[in-house]
């Protein structure tokens, strides 16, 4: 049965904190915490984790590996959206896109810095059809001044990996972009 497309995304969603919460905990993490018990929609931020004495603050972005239609892969993953009406306006007001990046970055920098945590990320690829998923982690600062995190396997190879091609009963076909 194909959920609505809200239902969807917010099970996607879940499920992929949930993913990476598991994959922290066996690659080391310690404290790993869902910042979404605390407040649902936690701005950025979706895990606290430490590891090595660092402690981060990371975004989850969980998305079908491919395209809506299967018609390619799904090559990046949005770290940080903005709203169309806010970038228009930052746009008349003489931003760049670069510029307006840039502010955004410095925002998520700033909610980490309120965790006394380093800004990351990890993503999960759906392979719904397969009933798998990969999961990597990095930095948001080795992506440069970029709103989304590129999933080429070109890009992947410099990640860490969390998990590859794993199996889950969770990943079911009601996951499948519509």
């Amino acid at each position: 049965m194909q959920l609505v497309r809200l239902e969807r995304i917010t099970k996607l969603g879940r499920l992929g904190e949930e993913l990476v919460e598991e994959r922290l905990r066996d690659s080391g993490f310690t404290g790993v915490e869902n910042l979404n018990t605390r407040r649902t929609n936690y701005p950025f931020g979706d895990v606290l984790a430490t590891k090595d004495g660092v402690r981060y603050f990371i975004g989850v972005k969980a998305r079908n590996e491919m395209r809506q239609g299967d018609l390619g892969l799904n090559e990046s993953y949005n770290l940080v959206l903005i709203s169309d009406p806010v970038n228009a306006r930052l746009k008349e007001q003489g931003k760049t896109a670069d510029q307006i990046t840039s502010m955004l970055l410095a925002e998520v920098t700033a909610l980490a810095a309120e965790h006394s945590a380093t800004p990351a990320w990890a993503t999960v690829s759906i392979r719904a059809r397969a009933g798998t998923y990969s999961a990597y982690f990095g930095l948001v600062s080795q992506l440069g001044n970029r709103r989304s995190v590129p999933m080429t396997a070109e890009a992947r190879a410099g990640y860490q990996c969390l998990a590859e091609n794993r199996s889950d009963p969770r990943v079911t076909l009601d996951l499948l972009n519509a």
